[in-house]
């Protein structure tokens, strides 16, 4: 059994294992005015919820990269494939403001116990290369708060400090999120800065993120918008991804594997957050489309949850593909009206996107057209930003194609 804290808050229990997993919320705990359901999708008007929703969302919590799975597995022992059993060891610093936590640690976790170990540059380095390799340590001694992340990519979490980092255990948070770049795609990382600050330039609410090094080796640092300081402390922030909101599986996040669409996903954040926060969807839809990301499944898209409200959380993971060849990721993550191919997608996908959507036409006809209008600008802008002076060669590339994607893609919408 594990039991469950959201916000340093007891709320409840998991208990059995994989088809019979239950999650139980505590009576006493749904009755706080600070009380936040592990999901918006498990609700406390149900104070038992079982079976695949419940797996499905903690396996969202994970890698999805097999060999580390496997590798976790040996290092504490695990013999099974449900995801309670690792987070049993890892999961005490997750994804959101949820600690899923074993009886045996639960009165340090209680009492706010947590340490930080400092790292020198070059320990750090190490970590990155560990993450290319998918080595990352884990001491199955001191697996006390250990992190874990979901999604493909390879990637490690740390606490940043004044002067440095440190790996967070016990109450402490991780801060920053540390991605390598992706094996065989030349200046990724440089691309994935340069799509998210694009993003932010043109109003897209975004995590920050920025790529730097350690002893030579490469990574990106994104800050965690699950957390924010007060007075002086780290604290976490709920989130979920919209898979887990739908109860889905990580590996139906695209809608081609029977994942949620974008009027899917719309709705959901209708139903959970309200009107503009679909709004801000369709303009991160229109984003991804006029930049070719054809990455942004239902898992890169996520929710914040406080007691007192549930909203859109800002974008991450954005990366354009134009710096990798026009023949690279020809289609979309989710289709767009009846299409998924980035250069058939016209006029009349976006109506048809839009009324989906619940959305006015001519509405996200002007916003697509303004936001084509400004990109160029705004990554000339972010292209000057000074720690990007080193990779101008690479913001030049997606300079160039992301102008003639521009030009091609009008075309497209002119005339279906």
């Amino acid at each position: 059994m594990l039991t469950v804290l959201l916000n340093g808050q007891v709320i409840g229990d998991l208990e059995g294992a994989g088809k019979r997993l239950r999650l139980y919320y505590y009576p006493d705990a749904i009755g706080q005015p600070e009380f936040v359901p592990l999901s918006t999708g498990m609700p406390a008007t149900q104070p038992r919820w079982r079976g695949d929703r419940v797996a499905n969302w903690l396996e969202g919590l994970l890698p999805e990269r097999e060999a580390v799975l496997r590798r976790w597995r040996a290092q504490f022992g695990i013999t099974d494939l449900h995801p309670e059993s690792l987070l049993a060891h890892i999961g005490e610093d997750v994804a959101g403001a949820a600690q899923f936590v074993r009886k045996d640690r639960l009165e340090s976790v209680l009492r706010g116990e947590g340490d930080l170990q400092p790292l020198s540059e070059a320990e750090v380095a190490d970590l990155v290369r560990a993450a290319y390799q998918d080595v990352l340590p884990f001491s199955v001694e001191a697996a006390t708060g250990q992190f874990s992340l979901a999604g493909a990519q390879a990637k490690f979490a740390l606490q940043r400090l004044g002067d440095g980092w440190a790996v967070p255990a016990g109450a402490q948070p991780s801060t920053h999120i540390f991605k390598p770049a992706v094996p065989g795609f030349a200046d990724q990382d440089v691309t994935e800065v340069l799509s998210m600050r694009l993003a932010a330039q043109v109003g897209l609410a975004t995590a920050h993120a920025f790529v730097t090094a350690f002893a030579s080796q490469r990574v990106i640092v994104v800050e965690r918008y699950d957390r924010v300081q007060v007075r002086g402390q780290w604290v976490r922030v709920h989130q979920e991804n919209l898979c887990q909101v739908a109860g889905l599986a990580p590996l139906r996040k695209y809608e081609s594997q029977g994942g949620l669409g974008a009027s899917a996903c719309a709705d959901l954040i209708r139903r959970h957050c309200g009107a503009v926060d679909v709004e801000r969807f369709a303009q991160a839809v229109i984003y991804n489309y006029l930049v070719r990301g054809s990455d942004a499944h239902a898992q890169n898209y996520s929710l914040l949850i406080t007691p007192s409200s549930v909203r859109l959380a800002p974008l991450y993971d954005l990366n354009s593909t134009l710096t990798f060849g026009h023949n690279f990721a020809n289609e979309m993550a989710m289709r767009v009206g009846g299409e998924t191919r980035f250069d058939r997608i016209g006029r009349a996908d976006w109506e048809q996107f839009a009324r989906e959507a619940g959305l006015e036409p001519e509405w996200v006809l002007s916003q697509l057209n303004d936001m084509a209008g400004r990109l160029p600008g705004a990554l000339a802008e972010v292209r000057a930003d000074a720690d990007l002076a080193p990779f101008r060669e690479a913001g030049a590339m997606f300079q160039d194609r992301l102008a003639e994607w521009l030009k091609v893609s009008a075309a497209t919408r002119r005339h279906k």
